[in-house]
């Protein structure tokens, strides 16, 4: 056959003032001595008298009021309390200055004071802010402790225990036996069994069953503390208790009757500043029943699961506990529990309900499986639920080490208004970690690249990826060395700038593969047990969604068929196997295509008809191919593409001009090899030639191969980066004969 004429262009990227990653540390608590009030609208504590009306936003000062610092405050831990509103309502805390988020912190039925612990992030002026949405209500809050906003010596991180009851006065259990008197007080010990003696802090769930009046609890090393105002009836509240050096802790009922009480332990803060988990905040809405698209209520006595990890940033594992606040609204009195996917349901709940009266609580839980959590009504009838994030607990994960040569990447958009040819943007991420990103404004003048470097201080690893979102704006996703995957989009279509970047979070091992799924990108990545993972940016909660354990090892290829994308992966065995994932987000059993000793990433080119080639490395370093027949069946043995050989992935692609298939490859020699077919569809090669020709030009990186148009015709284009990171572009004339 004729080869194609190389065309060989050389540039070097220039590096302009980068983007800055915003992403910090931090997160260490630090309990309060006392809890200071900040505000109270019956006595004009932070700047405000009188009740709060309906609808009203009410701003008050929290930094440097009190033993609150100055400085140094990321979030801070208040408890909440709704006194005598003359509605049914709920309130919100945000950090003042910023927009209202859509959650509920506490909700109180008319004439009813209740409180309510929350982890809110203070503003940048110092301040929160509340909302309240119906009637006019008293709010007071105080402010238990603080999360630092960034990483020192002082204060301790969260460990997370199995929600285990530790006291209960009904039966005796960690006290004696009995109520506990009006004014009276009742010293537990808390620390010494689940709870290290030396905590600073425990994180607990405290329910006042079946009270006969309203009234409230102190607790602490004094019992001077109040944690806990509970209703007639059966309460539930989280609260979050210092500890004494002993682990002892007093409680004190202010109420007008005497009261049961039951302490269940959720987890605890320890002392030292270099053990457990630090907090992240994120105010964001999981779960509304009542949300079109969201499904119907919880069944009486039912369970929902509802995805933590995985969405908002989260990773989908290393999370110590997650901190969410739920509401339910019932039918019938009962109760909820909680507990995280994957384990034995608890015998303990986390919220007692009325009929037809919402309630709400804090709660702090360690997701199960695939990151999530599991809900029980325990009641006889339907129950909405609400589900509102408020932040996590994030354990330290191992750093992910900057992957050296990697692989290109290039995308052409469609030409816009008055122009012939779209433009092609190129981005890699080079052998520092830096993202680097590079506009070919005209398609003819191949290697004339604009550079940019898009990732600031920030570090990434491995081959990035670029989709055109439907609004026809670029995304650039890579993988971030703290196991995240990140994006970053332009800020308009056709721009040069680029905005923020934001977390994906997920925590895999593999950077990812994304594709334009029915107009939604989709990302897919492997995490560190083999599993598939799918992230979709669509919906109210994107999230990492678990597409099965195939022990894959991270090498994947996403091509685009009929009705959606088909994702092929290597497994640790050597084998490659395949799903398909649907435009309406189902997805196919996985097929296993065999294979003994593969060893590189498969590259997959789809032929007319829908028929997709998977191009492969085997253990010898030969190219192998299997190729679908046209009702989609795969043959049972691996071929030989000619006698091409790799150290590393081979790059194929079908020609759009000549309706071949090429393979290109870096070979053994480090030279770049390309390999045709001898005719359209034959699916026989002719021979192995240089790329470089005969000139030496060692490459560095497995190649990247692109099908793009130019004012004339269509090309292809084959990147690599050289030893040194320069920039190799190859191209091809489509022989006339």
């Amino acid at each position: 056959m004729a080869l194609a004429a190389l065309l060989l262009v050389t540039t070097l990227p220039q590096a302009p003032a980068a983007l800055a990653d915003a992403a910090g540390g931090g997160g260490d608590y630090v309990p309060l001595p006392a809890a200071p009030a900040v505000l109270d609208t019956r006595s004009g504590v932070g700047g405000v008298t009188g009740e709060r009306g309906a609808a009203s936003t009410t701003a008050f000062p929290v930094l440097g009021v009190g033993g609150v610092p100055t400085s140094g405050v990321g979030s801070v831990v208040v408890r909440i309390t709704l006194m005598n509103p003359t509605e049914s309502t709920f309130a919100e805390l945000w950090p003042d200055g910023a927009a209202r988020p859509t959650l509920t912190h506490i909700s109180a039925v008319k004439g009813e004071t209740i409180s309510n612990f929350a982890v809110v992030q203070v503003g940048a002026n110092g301040k929160l802010a509340v909302y309240n949405a119906s009637g006019k209500v008293d709010i007071g809050v105080e402010v238990h402790g603080y999360f630092k906003s960034s990483q020192g010596t002082t204060g301790g991180g969260f460990v997370p225990v199995a929600h285990t009851r530790v006291v209960d006065t009904r039966e005796g259990l960690g006290t004696t036996t009995g109520t506990i008197a009006s004014d009276a007080n009742r010293t537990v010990t808390l620390a010494g069994g689940l709870v290290p003696v030396g905590a600073a802090a425990v994180v607990v769930n405290l329910l006042v069953p079946g009270a006969s009046a309203g009234g409230w609890l102190n607790a602490g090393a004094s019992s001077t503390r109040p944690v806990f105002n509970y209703a007639a009836g059966s309460t539930q509240s989280q609260a979050i208790i210092p500890l004494s050096a002993d682990g002892k802790v007093v409680f004190r009922n202010n109420g007008s009757a005497a009261v049961n009480l039951s302490v269940t332990v959720q987890g605890y803060f320890t002392a030292n500043a270099s053990q457990g988990a630090g907090y992240r905040p994120v105010a964001k809405r999981l779960l509304n029943t009542r949300t079109a698209g969201a499904g119907l209520p919880v069944a009486a006595n039912g369970t929902i699961d509802v995805q933590v990890g995985g969405t908002n940033g989260l990773p989908t594992r290393g999370i110590a506990g997650a901190a969410v606040n739920v509401v339910v609204t019932p039918a019938e009195a009962g109760y909820l529990k909680a507990w995280p996917v994957g384990q034995a349901e608890p015998s303990v709940s986390v919220m007692d309900f009325k009929a037809d009266s919402w309630r709400d609580n804090m709660i702090v839980l360690k997701p199960g499986t695939d990151g999530k959590i599991r809900l029980r009504n325990g009641s006889s009838g339907t129950a909405h639920v609400v589900v509102d994030l408020l932040g996590w607990f994030a354990d330290p994960l191992p750093t992910l080490e900057i992957a050296k040569n990697t692989r290109m990447a290039a995308l052409q958009l469609p030409p816009v208004e008055g122009a012939l040819t779209g433009k092609i943007w190129h981005a890699y991420v080079d052998n520092s970690g830096r993202v680097v990103a590079g506009l070919q404004e005209n398609p003819d003048v191949v290697g004339a690249v604009r550079w940019q470097v898009l990732s600031g201080n920030e570090a990434f690893t491995g081959q990035p990826t670029l989709v055109r979102l439907s609004d026809g704006r670029v995304r650039i996703t890579a993988q971030h060395t703290d196991g995240d995957l990140r994006s970053i989009t332009q800020t308009a279509l056709d721009a040069v700038s680029w905005g923020a970047w934001a977390d994906l979070g997920g925590s895999m091992a593999s950077p990812p593969k994304t594709a334009l799924v029915a107009g939604t990108a989709v990302h897919f990545a492997v995490d560190a047990d083999g599993k598939l993972w799918a992230h979709a940016q669509t919906g109210s909660v994107p999230y990492w969604r678990n597409l099965g354990d195939q022990d894959l090892t991270g090498s994947l290829e996403v091509v685009a068929v009929r009705s959606g994308v088909q994702v092929f992966g290597l497994t640790t065995a050597g084998s490659i196997k395949v799903i398909q994932y649907y435009d309406d987000g189902s997805v196919s059993a996985w097929a296993d295509l065999g294979g003994v000793g593969l060893n590189s990433a498969p590259s997959v080119v789809v032929r007319p008809g829908y028929s997709a080639q998977v191009f492969v490395r085997d253990a010898g370093g030969a190219i192998v191919s299997k190729l679908q027949d046209g009702s989609g069946a795969w043959p049972a043995d691996w071929t030989p593409v000619g006698a091409l050989t790799s150290a590393g992935a081979p790059a194929a692609i079908l020609d759009p001009a000549l309706g071949r298939v090429a393979v290109v490859v870096r070979g053994t020699d480090g030279e770049a090899h390309g390999i045709w077919e001898t005719a359209t569809a034959s699916n026989e090669w002719g021979s192995v030639y240089d790329m470089s020709g005969p000139n030496p030009d060692p490459v560095a990186t497995d190649p990247f191969a692109l099908a793009y148009r130019n004012s004339n015709t269509s090309e292809l284009l084959f990147s690599y980066l050289n030893a040194n990171g320069a920039m190799r572009f190859y191209g091809r004339e489509i022989p006339t004969s």
